[in-house]
C-alpha cells in the first residue's frame, strides 16, 4: 500500500506541527506550573499573615470590650456619685435657705443697729469737735482781749 505523496506531506506537516506544539507546550506548561507554585506560596504567606491579623483583631476586640465594660462600670459609679452629690447639694441649699431665713432678719437688725450706732457716734464726735473749736476760738479771743 502506497500512500499518496500529498497525504505523506500532510502527515509530515501534521507530525511536525504536533512536535512543535509539544515542544512549545512543555516549557510553557513548566513556566505556568512554576508561576502557579509561586502564586500558591504567596497565598499561603498571605493566609498566615491574615490568620495573625485576624487573631490580633480578635484580641483587640476582646480588649476593647473589656475596656468598654470597665468604662461602663465606672460611668455607673460616677452616675451614683453625681446623684449623691446632687442630693447633698440640695440638702445644703435647703440648710442654707433655712439658716438664711433664721439668721437674716436678726443680722439685718443688728446691721441696722450698728449703722445707727456709728451714725450717732459720728454725730457726737462732730458735735464734740465743733464744741472744742468754738471753745478754742473763745479762748483765743479772750487772750487777744487780755493782752
Amino acid at each position: 500500500m502506497t500512500i499518496s505523496a500529498a497525504l505523506q506531506i500532510a502527515l509530515f506537516v501534521v507530525t511536525v506541527a504536533v512536535a512543535l506544539f509539544v515542544f512549545l507546550m512543555i516549557p510553557l506548561t513548566i513556566l505556568l506550573y512554576r508561576r502557579a507554585i509561586g502564586f500558591s506560596r504567596q497565598l499561603e504567606e498571605l493566609n498566615t499573615e491574615l490568620k495573625g491579623l485576624v487573631q490580633d483583631s480578635r484580641t483587640m476586640v476582646q480588649n476593647i470590650s473589656a475596656v468598654t465594660s470597665h468604662v461602663n462600670e465606672q460611668l455607673d459609679e460616677l452616675d451614683g456619685i453625681v446623684g449623691i452629690i446632687k442630693k447633698m447639694s440640695e440638702r445644703a441649699d435647703h440648710v442654707v435657705e433655712e439658716v438664711g431665713t433664721t439668721v437674716e432678719l436678726p443680722f439685718l437688725k443688728m446691721k441696722h443697729g450698728v449703722k445707727a450706732f456709728f451714725q450717732a457716734w459720728r454725730f457726737i464726735v462732730r458735735l464734740a469737735g465743733e464744741t472744742l473749736r468754738q471753745t478754742d476760738r473763745k479762748d483765743e479771743a479772750n487772750r487777744e482781749t487780755h493782752e
